[in-house]
């Protein structure tokens, strides 16, 4: 009998234990080296011109003093023209650049940083677009302050880049449209299914993980939803998503598109995986961003 109940002792000890290591991966995530990353993206071709840019390293201080590391790329005329391009989850700055390779053949100027605990940053906790959003708003109100307040700003941003984005919507930034890729709605969701892929276990069986992670990062991943931060939105956003997404199924870019009040586009890539969209077709992704922000434009002009 006693060592039954020593067992089963054991048993629920090494299971609060895991879902406490569960509950510290998901805010402490582990994030790529810069140095493979930027081998990543230099294989797939996509800093061909990078390499022949100039470029300008700063560090922005955010709203409770955490730097920010961030590259400004001019663009090859000058231009009042900016766009801010965020990085998904575990990734770092230098994954904006195979989008910028669009915006600066439209004259724009390049802003990359990396997000709180990614790249050349110190080491964070990732809060899922809490912090990040207010982060995201220092370093808009930097570029204003560095290249005037008559500039064009626009975000991208891809998974949770799109997402801090969007979040950011919530406080009226100084920004004209959003370009957000492969973006979730239900953290709770997203969260689920990286569990699965991962660990190959259900975060179900596993809820006291929730518990744990709000007393370590101090908010309940159960009820972060982003498009609580669309409501009375007026800046126009341009949904791109893949229906092979297998962590962001379209359903949820679906349920963003509806919760805005502004001009809204959604284009689904057919077969395309998690922020793989520029990957199955580059030249459409291309049309898809000139075409958007030409019609950016217009409404610009009618207003």
């Amino acid at each position: 009998m006693v060592f039954v109940i020593v067992n089963v002792m054991v048993a629920v000890v090494l299971y609060f234990l895991a879902c406490a290591f569960i509950a510290r991966s998901l805010g402490l995530v582990k994030c790529i080296d810069p140095k493979k990353a930027y081998q990543k993206e230099n294989r797939r071709h996509f800093l061909d011109g990078y390499k022949n840019w100039k470029s300008e390293e700063y560090i922005i201080k955010s709203f409770d003093g955490y730097e920010l590391h961030t590259t400004y790329i001019p663009s090859a005329a000058p231009s009042k023209k900016f766009v801010i391009l965020v990085h998904s989850s575990t990734y770092c700055r230098i994954g904006g650049i195979k989008y910028f390779n669009i915006f600066r053949k439209m004259g724009y100027n390049g802003i990359l940083f990396d997000l709180r605990g990614h790249g050349d940053n110190k080491k964070a906790p990732s809060t899922w677009g809490i912090k990040e959003s207010k982060d995201l708003l220092c370093v808009i109100d930097d570029t204003i302050k560095r290249f005037g307040d008559d500039i064009k700003i626009g975000v991208h941003g891809e998974c949770l880049g799109g997402v801090t984005a969007l979040t950011a919507l919530k406080y009226h930034p100084h920004i004209s449209f959003v370009i957000a890729d492969s973006c979730y709605n239900s953290l709770y969701s997203l969260i689920c299914k990286l569990v699965e892929q991962i660990g190959h276990v259900s975060l179900a069986h596993f809820d006291p993980a929730a518990i744990f992670f709000k007393h370590m990062f101090g908010f309940s991943y159960k009820k972060i939803f982003t498009k609580d931060s669309l409501s009375g939105n007026k800046v126009p956003i341009c949904f791109i998503q893949g229906d092979s997404d297998c962590v962001v199924p379209v359903d949820d870019t679906m349920e963003l598109k509806s919760a805005t009040n502004g001009y809204t586009e959604m284009h689904i890539f057919k077969g395309a995986d998690h922020t793989r969209n520029i990957l199955a077709d580059a030249d459409r992704y291309e049309e898809i961003v000139k075409n958007f922000l030409y019609r950016v434009r217009l409404l610009e002009l009618a207003a």
